[in-house]
């Protein structure tokens, strides 16, 4: 009931201490002049002494000086981390895109049209980098765009259950793969998703798909899995150690990563999770963009049968 007053107790008060200071300086000045009409000569003005009032009134915002410098430092590392979306050449690209004051038109993704129909072709590379899971000659495929750091990601991972319950639900009629997409870019998303990369350049499918459940099973909401630890991973999967540091480190599978986004770009599913159901058969296909109910995916399965 009292919202929207106590959220603006600092900012209501600064007016008015501005006010009680005009005041003051004009008494001052009445003093200063007397009775009379004339001006002094000059005035005294104190530069440094305004910006340390200025500074104050801004450390009182966020509880002392302590604290504002820590803000101030962590706004200076996070314009600077590449990283961060929001960071400052991402700020300039944004800016970019303005011509005359006028934003500049971007496809919006768009939800498959009941029916829509993949080539061959179109199917082939859609298989051709997937890793999948469960029975090879399954005539549905539900491919998931997802980042290993997103939040709905992992909802979908420990709460939905996808991979589980297509499993119970379908048997051998509907097989599970992971494709990376790089989504908001969060903190370790680059470095999770180039680890298994890695992994499946050295292990093969087994050693990518034992990498992303390793790290899925480590991840809770808001802790994911740390990566300085990925390297743990790796050695279980019984992965030469060092090789696939150096493929990480080299970014030597940053191109499949790329590759990855963009055909989940290309379906429609910019943001994560994003699930591509295919019919491998047909070739008709639909999506499930964002992380919902096991109902709708089921639902959907049935319209591409």
């Amino acid at each position: 009931m009292f919202g929207k007053s106590e959220s603006c107790t600092t900012s209501c008060i600064t007016p008015i201490l501005l006010g009680v200071l005009i005041v003051l300086n004009v008494f001052g000045l009445f003093l200063l002049i007397g009775n009379s009409f004339s001006l002094p000569s000059s005035i005294s003005f104190d530069p440094i002494g305004v910006k340390k009032a200025l500074l104050e009134i801004e450390y009182s915002k966020v509880g002392g000086k302590a604290n504002y410098d820590i803000m101030t430092q962590a706004q200076n590392l996070s314009v600077n981390d590449p990283q961060n979306p929001s960071n400052i050449e991402a700020m300039k690209k944004y800016i970019s895109t303005f011509t005359s004051g006028a934003k500049a038109p971007i496809a919006t993704p768009t939800t498959p049209a009941v029916g829509a129909t993949l080539t061959p072709t179109d199917v082939a590379t859609i298989l051709s980098g997937a890793s999948i899971e469960g029975s090879k000659t399954a005539d549905i495929i539900a491919i998931e765009y997802s980042d290993m750091e997103c939040p709905f990601c992992i909802k979908q991972y420990h709460d939905t259950k996808i991979q589980e319950s297509l499993k119970a639900q379908y048997g051998n009629k509907v097989a599970f793969a992971f494709k990376n997409n790089r989504g908001v870019n969060h903190p370790g998303t680059e470095a999770k998703a180039l680890g298994a990369l890695c992994a499946k350049k050295l292990g093969g499918d087994t050693a990518y798909t034992g990498f992303y459940h390793a790290v899925m099973d480590g991840t809770q909401q808001g802790s994911p899995y740390p990566v300085s630890k990925l390297g743990d991973i790796a050695k279980k999967i019984s992965l030469d150690a060092t090789k696939w540091q150096s493929c990480v480190d080299n970014k030597d599978t940053l191109a499949i990563f790329t590759a990855e986004t963009a055909e989940a770009n290309k379906y429609g599913m910019g943001g994560t999770p994003g699930t591509l159901l295919l019919n491998v058969k047909t070739g008709k296909y639909t999506t499930v963009e964002g992380a919902y109910p096991f109902s709708s995916f089921t639902d959907k399965i049935t319209s591409i049968q």
